[in-house]
């Protein structure tokens, strides 16, 4: 007979491209190998009776099953017929049936509906309510229960929200829930508890919401990962049926305002109207922000950090960790510029999911405590900083991710000579899980040049304008032109050995003759002799990827000013009269423009910024730092600071006195500076000093003492 195991194998065996073989659905299902050719010859048997072709088993290939369409609705409705009647469901599987049936319920449910979905007596129900209970806590939910009524869940709309996708991702990974909720219906193959999950998402043609990401990635020029990307869809897929059971999203008034001047605002905004349109409903502005937060905590890849809400904090965080986890490590972090950029591009989402404590899934995160502990040890150890900005512990799932940048580095300082091969690195998990994969394939393979690392979704694209000889990749990517290789995301010893014997069998299309760093090293020389060179580290990695190099060039070392070097006598000016916020930009613009610090075109960058991105150089009440990027013309690090006579308005920000006006040539020189000012400000009694001076002395005096009391 027929049990829920044996429909479990007939759906991944069903839901499989290619043949699986007895090994590998045995280490699936935790069972023996023996077991799996019983439960097959049941699963023949069940076919048989009812009909159906049977299972197509070849030796030293595996089993496959490949069912016309009207076949496969025969299999799902017979399948759905196994009930408990011939499967005793776990306690753990019957609580999350009862939280998805309590999760799509418009109102109350009662217990006697529950038992009749287990097939379970009321007082075994009773008892499972405790372990609901307990789990619904940890999200802040409570189970109301109201006499006649029933019960229901109760709590903020947002954790509720959480906690469905959370019992979603205990389930499945995020990656194979995507495709179970976008699967036709007659491939959605009923298993126990991905039975009553699958509710969640019923009737729902969630390719609208996929059409509405890609829109979002194109207005943001970004692209989400392969993971972010799904866990976006499930979770606008969750916010749609949710407003359809008029469950909205309620926001606080401030943060909505806070989210409204970010350029995310202004996509999810495009989006809600294509989805409102797409599924006929109406879609709140609090809903809006909700998509936003979501948008913000997804994107992982090219962003510009100087234009960010919190781009002082973001660069001050990532120099503190890196130089925190390097001391730990024994090692000098602060010179490798792409561990920097890196680490700083991922910072900014993992801060929104923080604050927001939107979940992440980290599916290699085992992995990475038993390959790298020593690493692992190291970042979780030097998160403080991150913590007291948040407000909250930092989870394993985040550390992890943060590990695989240091990984990174790591490897990328192994010594490596130049490449043969042009490989590009495909990861769904994620920009730093994909760094960390090149960095082991280039310190293990002196003959591959990794050119570029993407989503599956972009492999095509890439390899149509750049020269490809390999695909190195976590995820299949149904690319057929182009020999492929799956591997773990840490690449093991097993992986090296099966790409050191695909290699064997492939040629390269063209290799690179010259060593990379000789060549890179004498376009620098020429390019010096004619230009100033703004941003030397840029440049380098830019140069390399232009001509398919890999670059082991280091950062040279530059000085890197404190606060009291850039605010001097000549870049301080106190009592300044401004009639409106451009005025006081123009103001502290011209000090670094008379110093030949910055050309006058980034004074109208400064301004140029605000108008279009709003009053994010707000960085503190009554503060601003109005800034550009370094292209936008400046020369040399700077920074001025002038006091206004009368305080001037940010649209509805508080009105602004104390102006202080930078400028960065790259985003690493600046930082201990920054630094210097985050903890001058901490302290109001040295605001209050600033913004009473008379004298210019008067400030420096307090510039000088702050630094006193760091040092």
């Amino acid at each position: 007979m027929m049990d829920e195991r044996c429909a479990q194998l007939l759906g991944q065996i069903i839901s499989a491209e290619k043949p699986i073989k007895i090994s590998e659905l045995a280490k699936f299902f935790k069972v023996s190998s023996r077991t799996i050719r019983y439960d097959l010859d049941k699963i023949d048997d069940f076919l048989k009776t009812n009909e159906l072709p049977q299972l197509i088993r070849k030796p030293n290939s595996g089993i496959s099953y490949f069912p016309l369409l009207h076949q496969r609705q025969k299999i799902t409705t017979l399948l759905e017929e196994i009930n408990s009647y011939n499967y005793v469901l776990t306690p753990q599987e019957r609580k999350t049936i009862i939280l998805t049936e309590l999760f799509q319920a418009k109102d109350y449910t009662t217990i006697d509906e529950i038992a009749s979905i287990l097939s379970v007596s009321r007082g075994t129900v009773v008892n499972d309510l405790k372990g609901v209970r307990k789990w619904l806590l940890k999200y802040g939910l409570q189970l109301e229960s109201l006499p006649r009524f029933g019960m229901r869940i109760k709590g903020r709309e947002q954790n509720l929200r959480r906690a469905a996708i959370s019992l979603l991702s205990e389930n499945m990974e995020i990656e194979k829930a995507l495709n179970f909720i976008k699967a036709p219906i007659h491939r959605r193959i009923n298993i126990v508890a991905n039975q009553q999950i699958k509710k969640l998402f019923q009737d729902l043609d969630v390719l609208p919401i996929e059409k509405s990401i890609q829109l979002a990635e194109k207005q943001l020029k970004t692209t989400f990962a392969d993971n972010a990307y799904s866990g976006l869809v499930i979770h606008l897929a969750l916010a749609i049926k949710r407003i359809q059971l008029d469950k909205n999203i309620i926001m606080p008034e401030d943060e909505l305002s806070k989210l409204k001047f970010t350029k995310e605002f202004a996509v999810a905004s495009s989006m809600v109207t294509f989805l409102e349109q797409s599924y006929n409903i109406r879609i709140p502005t609090d809903e809006i922000g909700y998509v936003t937060i979501h948008l913000l905590g997804g994107k992982v890849t090219e962003t510009d950090i100087f234009a960010s809400q919190e781009w002082l904090q973001l660069q001050v965080l990532t120099n503190d960790i890196i130089k925190a986890i390097g001391e730990k490590l024994d090692i000098d972090f602060l010179l490798d510029g792409e561990l920097y950029n890196g680490l700083l591009k991922h910072l900014e989402p993992t801060i929104y999911r923080l604050k927001h404590n939107l979940p992440l899934k980290n599916p290699i995160l085992k992995e990475i405590k038993y390959n790298y502990p020593k690493i692992f040890k190291a970042v979780r150890s030097s998160l403080k900083p991150i913590e007291d900005y948040v407000g909250h512990k930092i989870p394993d799932e985040e550390a992890g991710f943060i590990a695989i940048h240091i990984g990174a580095a790591l490897e990328r300082n192994k010594p490596a000579s130049s490449s043969v091969y042009n490989a590009v690195v495909v990861c769904g998990t994620g920009v730093g899980t994909a760094k960390l994969l090149s960095s082991r394939i280039e310190s293990q393979f002196s003959n591959i040049n990794v050119i570029d690392t993407v989503a599956s979704r972009q492999v095509a694209e890439v390899s149509k304008n750049r020269k490809v000889d390999l695909i190195i990749s976590t995820v299949p990517t149904g690319c057929k032109d182009i020999p492929e290789i799956i591997v773990n995301p840490l690449l093991p010893e097993e992986d090296i050995e099966k790409m050191h014997k695909l290699l064997i069998k492939i040629s390269p299309k063209d290799s690179i003759g010259a060593d990379a760093q000789t060549q890179i090293e004498n376009l620098l020389e020429i390019i010096d002799k004619y230009c100033f060179i703004k941003d030397r580290l840029n440049l380098v990695n830019e140069l390399s990827k232009f001509l398919n190099l890999t670059n082991h060039i280091d950062s040279k070392g530059v000085a890197r000013p404190v606060l009291k070097d850039l605010l001097t006598e000549k870049t301080i000016k106190l009592n300044v009269e401004a009639s409106n916020w451009e005025e006081a930009i123009r103001k502290g613009g011209e000090l670094l423009v008379q110093e030949d610090f910055v050309e006058p075109s980034y004074v109208e960058a400064m301004i140029r910024n605000v108008k279009e991105l709003g009053p994010y150089i707000v960085i503190a009440p009554g503060i601003a730092m109005p800034h550009a990027r370094p292209e936008d013309g400046v020369k040399k690090v700077c920074m001025s600071l002038i006091t206004l006579k009368g305080p001037v308005s940010f649209d509805n920000k508080e009105p602004v006195k104390l102006i202080l006006t930078f400028g960065a040539t790259d985003h690493h020189t600046h930082l201990q500076a920054l630094s210097d000012l985050m903890r001058l400000f901490s302290n109001s009694s040295s605001i209050d000093a600033i913004l009473q001076a008379s004298e210019v002395k008067e400030v420096i005096d307090v510039i000088e003492l702050s630094a006193t009391g760091i040092q």
